[in-house]
């Protein structure tokens, strides 16, 4: 079979003409910034609406979360808050009604800063406390494996034991500590701990929980092989004194030989004790007959 190369060539009919290289090139940079002006315009959107958003936001919490965010701010701060909320609607609606992405991302951070500052202090009360009551109730569960462990895990020493509630007091001591100098700082400022924190204080815990409860178990001792050799022992015993006993009761038994010559021994003696009676007998016949 004869193998041959077949040689391709196009051509082109009417106005139409294929791309050239630099007509390519131009075509792909024009589609590039089309998309990055449609990028744009979703950005901007996007930061409008957020923006836009963020306003209301500041002035429902401050209406609907009125004696909260009067415990961790001060009077001026929330003026502050709720002139910046009022000040950047007027600007929306007004100036910003052409400005542009640039300007809207600069104008969100003026607004939400302090604001993100105030609310945030808002969450960590209540987290915080959530998160403390989530910590107490592991280190009770820690407790209460400690004191299982005495009797589940013998290999866990009393020293080691003795050690994780050690670190369980250490925690309990940073909660109290930092617990009571939060409630003596000054609330209208960043908080002492956050909530984030307080779970991190279980570390160490985890750590030698993980450590203790991966130690192997001891090695049981070999009593029941022990008392098995002890019992083969005693029946060995047993058996080679019956083996004595049978012995010397071989030895102490007359032979069969022996006990027919008895035999005919007594026969003998009963043979002659009759001769004898007959002697005599006839002795004291004799003797009537004189």
């Amino acid at each position: 079979m004869h193998k041959r190369t077949l040689i391709v060539s196009s051509s082109h009919v009417g106005s139409v003409q294929p791309y050239s290289a630099e007509i390519m090139a131009e075509s792909k940079a024009k589609l590039g910034a089309l998309a990055a002006i449609d990028k744009e315009r979703m950005m901007l959107e996007e930061i409008r609406n957020t923006y836009e958003s963020y306003i209301y936001l500041i002035k429902n919490k401050l209406i609907d979360f009125e004696e909260e965010i009067a415990a961790i701010s001060t009077e001026e701060q929330r003026e502050a808050l709720l002139t910046s909320a009022t000040e950047a609607e007027d600007w929306m609606y007004d100036e910003g009604y052409d400005a542009g992405l640039e300007t809207y991302t600069k104008k969100y951070e003026e607004l939400s800063a302090p604001a993100k500052k105030v609310f945030f202090r808002l969450q960590e009360v209540s987290a915080r406390a959530v998160e403390i009551k989530e910590l107490n109730r592991k280190l009770e569960k820690v407790e209460a494996l400690v004191k299982k462990w005495e009797t589940t895990m013998p290999q866990v020493t009393e020293d080691e034991r003795a050690d994780l509630i050690s670190k369980v007091e250490d925690v309990r001591k940073w909660i109290a500590e930092k617990t009571e100098a939060q409630a003596a700082a000054d609330q209208t400022s960043d908080p002492v701990f956050t909530s984030d924190e307080v779970p991190l204080q279980t570390t160490e815990i985890q750590k030698a929980i993980s450590k203790l409860s991966k130690k192997p178990k001891p090695v049981p001792k070999k009593e029941e092989k022990k008392n098995e050799t002890d019992a083969e022992k005693k029946t060995e015993n047993e058996s080679e004194e019956k083996t004595e006993t049978e012995s010397e009761r071989q030895k102490n038994t007359i032979p069969e030989e022996a006990t027919d010559e008895k035999v005919d021994f007594t026969a003998e003696d009963s043979e002659s004790k009759e001769s004898t009676e007959e002697t005599v007998v006839d002795a004291e016949s004799e003797g009537a007959e004189l």
